[in-house]
């Protein structure tokens, strides 16, 4: 018999997540590249993990999804995981307001195998979206970026996402905020993020209009098919 202690600990994740990823999500590469460019810039941890990025592409190659909006892509990490998964005739729309790492991402996925596949936008997430509305419907919408804005995005990939397709969160579990363990991080999550992050957790789990899950992860994913 199990006893389960439910206190947050992400650092009780980290023997897990390291077998995770060396069995299942091993980095080539161009991925340790990524990676590398994000430690030396400071950046590391921002973006997923090797077994988040894992998890996407299986997402993206088992539901035979060809149409993609990123929103918030740092330096491609996550990009790149998903990218590869799709098929020849595939796109990924990656969005990112930073010019520094839009920059940065355009580098490293220009250099990858996968450079046919994805569109990288700089700007203000709200504008691009609404220039990329012609082009869905999308499969999916994978949004990890500014956490205030989680339901800006949401309320537009409601619209803009077909039947079956999956509209996706990270960073969910908002450092345990949402559910009042929060943990020690450099920048702590304000009550307007928390607020909004509880609100788009409970609009994804609404049994009429999602088929959906929040997976534990270290910062929790949560991952909602559209009925």
């Amino acid at each position: 018999m199990y006893l389960l202690d439910m206190t947050y600990n992400r650092e009780n994740k980290t023997v897990a997540d390291e077998y995770i990823n060396q069995l299942f999500a091993r980095e080539d590469d161009a991925l340790l590249k990524i990676r590398e460019e994000l430690r030396k810039d400071g950046k590391e941890g921002i973006n997923v993990g090797p077994h988040e990025g894992k998890l996407l592409q299986f997402l993206v190659r088992a539901f035979q999804v060809k149409k993609i909006v990123e929103i918030g892509t740092l330096y491609g990490y996550s990009a790149l995981w998903m990218a590869r998964a799709l098929p020849e005739d595939g796109k990924l729309h990656c969005l990112e307001i930073d010019p520094e790492n839009y920059k940065k991402a355009k580098e490293l996925l220009q250099a990858s195998d996968v450079s046919n596949k994805v569109e990288i936008y700089l700007g203000d997430a709200n504008s691009s979206l609404q220039s990329l509305t012609n082009e869905g419907p999308f499969d999916m919408v994978f949004i990890d970026a500014n956490k205030a804005g989680y339901l800006e995005y949401l309320n537009w990939a409601e619209e803009n996402v077909r039947p079956g397709g999956f509209i996706i969160g990270d960073n969910t579990f908002l450092f345990g905020n949402v559910f009042e363990q929060p943990i020690e991080v450099a920048i702590q999550a304000n009550d307007k993020q928390i607020q909004v992050m509880r609100e788009f957790n409970q609009r994804l789990a609404d049994p009429t209009k999602y088929n959906s899950i929040l997976i534990p992860t270290s910062e929790g994913m949560t991952i909602a098919q559209k009925i």
